[in-house]
């Protein structure tokens, strides 16, 4: 067998196994049009329990936290892949998942959720999504909370008159 040819079949077996995971990993495949549950997964219906609203963030912000909180973001948390490199819910990971990866950046989305909130979305998944568990599989507790630091500081300002 040809050097190319194996190459050719190495990446063609990772491209199923990957489409594989994310078949595993997603509830359903993006519709073609939005039907009335994709409207109805919104953003001010809470999936995580009411006690994880008081949690509070047990790691104290601060620049090195931050950068903490990015690198692992970016890197082992593996968050990237569907929230995208900014946050928009634009990773390449994200695209076939129904609903589609939260906007990190979105500002009413920083006024709804608090912290424990987020927490308990990275470490118990949500369930209609393609959110999994997170902690302890990709991330320690530690690492979730400065994560979590740093998609705070993606947020962007509410523009009148846009979503």
């Amino acid at each position: 067998m040809s050097q190319q040819l194996r190459i050719i079949l190495i990446m063609l077996s990772i491209i199923i196994i990957f489409a594989f995971f994310v078949h595993l990993t997603t509830k359903t495949i993006a519709p073609e049009k939005m039907d009335s549950g994709m409207i109805s997964f919104d953003m001010s219906r809470p999936r995580a329990p009411s006690e994880s609203r008081k949690v509070k963030n047990p790691i104290l912000v601060s620049t090195t936290v931050i950068k903490e909180g990015k690198e692992a973001y970016l890197g082992k948390g593996g968050c990237a892949t569907c929230h995208g490199k900014t946050g928009r819910g634009d990773g390449e990971g994200g695209v076939l998942l129904s609903p589609p990866p939260r906007d990190l950046t979105d500002a009413n989305f920083h006024l709804l959720r608090t912290d424990g909130e987020m927490f308990w979305s990275i470490k118990h998944g949500v369930e209609g999504t393609g959110m999994f568990k997170y902690v302890p599989r990709m991330l320690s507790e530690e690492e979730a909370w400065k994560v979590i630091h740093y998609i705070r500081t993606l947020k962007r300002e509410h523009v009148s008159g846009s979503g």
